[in-house]
């Protein structure tokens, strides 16, 4: 194989270089044993808006701050007195009314950066604002919880392993497993050498990544068992397909990743929120439909997050820029459905039109620990939240 085209086929791997190679344990799981406690992360990138993804319909000061951009009351999805769903986002409605819808609000976290990249740089790494930690949270918890493959990023182009790039996980960033499938095809099986270190870990990468195809393509190669649902035709209705056939296969990871981005809205919100609103709610409907079909909705969560939400007032240009605290939201079979965390207060806005935060981010992952893998968490100090 050409320089070339190994480098090309070993950022499969890891979309960064101190993510490990992946183990020889074999990534994925010969004996066709489903992981039973999956998490499907779902990043709405740019910063989403929570106000007006679950609306507090009855604050005035709401709709005071907002006169252009926020949502009319009789178009809000009421999911209790005080709040609701963003209309967009009807296709969930009948998860919420069979109680596998939760909500977390207020979600932040003390002195908030307002970067997209350090900020989301918190978020996956779990570090306090004046902290640099350079593997991800997931880095924390599921070593301990299995071995082989510990993640899966989708998106189109290059995907981010954010909460998975660790020296400690073995995750791969994917278009789709076809296309993995198809990529790796060029790659030629080598035993490692160990001539020099330059040359093992060149022969290791190989040897894994022939390794990790390999088992890929025994589940989901020449006929894998589809979702039976129809899904979307964006990106992130793919990316969603891609995981549900690969947990319908077997392939054995407890963390996938998809994206939906153009939450940054800083211009027009009302037009870039709610498409990527519409298209978030219906490709997760889907999703859990495919979910229920197989019987694998109870072993499922999927958990949404951002980088950070969006002040409490709009801008001049009918949107909002980047702000605090934001709400997210989690489902799946065995989720406890309601709402969860305290609204921020948005009579008590700091010197920057800013919110503060009721709810630290990592009390949300402290619960996936505990509650979900049943590892302990190291945000301890936190608690947890009862929506699992």
């Amino acid at each position: 194989m050409h320089r070339r085209d190994f480098l090309k086929y070993a950022g499969l791997i890891s979309a960064s270089a101190t993510v490990p190679l992946l183990t020889p344990e074999m990534v994925f799981a010969t004996n066709g044993a489903r992981q039973n406690k999956i998490v499907v992360l779902v990043e709405l990138k740019g910063g989403n808006d929570g106000f007006n993804t679950l609306v507090p319909f009855t604050d005035e000061l709401y709709y005071k701050y907002r006169p252009r951009i926020a949502i009319k009351q009789r178009q809000v999805l009421g999911l209790n007195k005080d709040v609701g769903l963003h209309p967009r986002m009807k296709a969930l409605m009948p998860l919420w009314n069979a109680g596998q819808m939760a909500w977390i609000q207020g979600v932040g976290y003390h002195n908030p950066v307002l970067s997209h990249f350090r900020s989301m740089d918190i978020w996956d790494s779990a570090s306090n604002s004046n902290q640099v930690i350079e593997a991800g949270w997931l880095s924390r918890v599921l070593p301990k919880y299995k071995k082989g493959l510990h993640g899966v990023a989708l998106n189109k182009g290059q995907a981010q392993l954010g909460p998975l790039a660790s020296s400690n996980l073995n995750a791969v960033t994917m278009q789709t497993p076809k296309t993995f499938l198809s990529q790796i095809k060029r790659i030629s099986d080598v035993q490692p050498s160990r001539l020099n270190p330059a040359i093992a870990h060149v022969s290791e990468i190989q040897h894994q990544l022939f390794s990790t195809g390999d088992q890929l393509a025994q589940k989901m190669g020449r006929n894998p068992k589809h979702s039976g649902v129809s899904f979307s035709k964006g990106v992130f209705g793919h990316s969603l397909e891609s995981v549900a056939e690969m947990i319908i296969n077997g392939i054995d990871a407890p963390v996938y990743k998809v994206t939906q981005d153009g939450f940054d809205t800083h211009a027009g919100q009302r037009g870039g929120q709610d498409n990527g609103l519409y298209q978030v709610a219906n490709g997760l409907a889907s999703f859990q439909k495919s979910m229920q079909r197989a019987g694998m909705w109870d072993h499922v969560l999927v958990v949404t997050y951002s980088e950070f939400g969006r002040r409490a007032k709009e801008n001049r240009g009918g949107g909002t820029d980047h702000g605090t605290a934001s709400s997210h939201m989690i489902l799946g079979g065995k989720v406890r459905g309601g709402i969860y965390g305290e609204h921020p207060d948005f009579s008590r806005l700091d010197a920057n039109g800013n919110v503060t935060f009721t709810t630290d981010f990592r009390a949300i992952y402290a619960t996936l620990a505990q509650r979900w893998w049943h590892q302990p968490s190291p945000w301890g100090n936190l608690g947890h939240l009862p929506f699992v």
